[in-house]
């Protein structure tokens, strides 16, 4: 299996389809940080036919390094799909390692949505995977079927 990789960061910026119903959008112009902070610029990106939703309030204490609700405008390196990882793991070893990845995604359903993409691997849950096939003596090939490069947009 090869491995893929996309980079949807640039674009996620700007479409605001990709913005999750919720997400608290900063419109504060004084702000610092405004042009690294990811909710500034999703409120930037508002259509035209959207006139209301959440945001952060003006009266938020704002210092040198911007305000606590400030979040990361830099696209994350996520991953999904496990067949490479598997591709070279003795049958004595696939039963455990899978378990271990299903009590860790939080069952066999979350398990499968990371698998097929419905869900994407952030950067922790990268590392702690690869370091459970680590332990368990498997060193070469260690890598996700698909990488793809997102806002985070609950960090």
């Amino acid at each position: 299996m090869s491995t893929t990789e996309t980079n949807n960061g640039e674009k996620a910026g700007r479409d605001f389809r990709n913005v999750p119903k919720g997400y608290q959008l900063c419109f504060n112009k004084e702000c610092p940080k405004k042009d690294e902070c990811l909710r500034f610029m999703v409120g930037c990106a508002i259509p035209d036919d959207r006139d209301w939703g959440p945001a952060i309030y003006p009266n938020i204490k704002i210092g040198e390094e911007g305000c606590r609700l400030f979040a990361t405008g830099e696209p994350q390196r996520m991953a999904w799909g496990f067949e490479t990882l598997f591709e070279e793991v003795k049958s004595k070893h696939e039963r455990g390692l899978r378990l271990a990845m299903y009590q860790y995604l939080n069952g066999s359903s979350n398990y499968y949505r990371y698998h097929h993409g419905e869900k994407l691997l952030n950067a922790e849950q990268q590392e702690w995977i690869i370091q459970l096939f680590q332990r368990t003596g498997y060193t070469e090939n260690l890598k996700f079927d698909h990488y793809t490069h997102v806002f985070d947009f609950w960090k």
